[in-house]
């Protein structure tokens, strides 16, 4: 059977990177909400809610940067593995029947 040479990279996973921004943003939207004086007339929770879509957005955006960032950083460890190819394909498993 014929042997293949692939090339192997691990890469980040941008989502992870990103939904862990978002929330980091809403953590600290929480917080800054807390930390300065609201106006009485709107309330706590809309101005948390305001601040939450900025903090929301700004780290998504924040968050897939940092994972591109470290996709390009890690490009250089490559590994390079063989492969065998079969003609075979594999049957799935099928539950039995009561």
């Amino acid at each position: 059977m014929p042997k293949t040479d692939v090339t192997i990279r691990r890469a980040p996973r941008i989502w992870s990177f990103m939904i862990t921004g978002a929330v980091v943003g809403i953590i600290v939207a929480a917080i800054i909400t807390v930390a300065t004086p609201t106006d009485p007339a709107v309330g706590v929770m809309p101005t948390f809610g305001f601040f939450a879509l900025f903090g929301f957005a700004i780290g998504l955006i924040l968050g897939g940067l940092v994972g591109v960032f470290l996709d390009r950083a890690t490009k250089t460890s490559r590994g390079v593995a063989q492969i065998t190819e079969t003609k075979a394909r594999a049957t799935k498993a099928r539950k039995p029947k009561n």
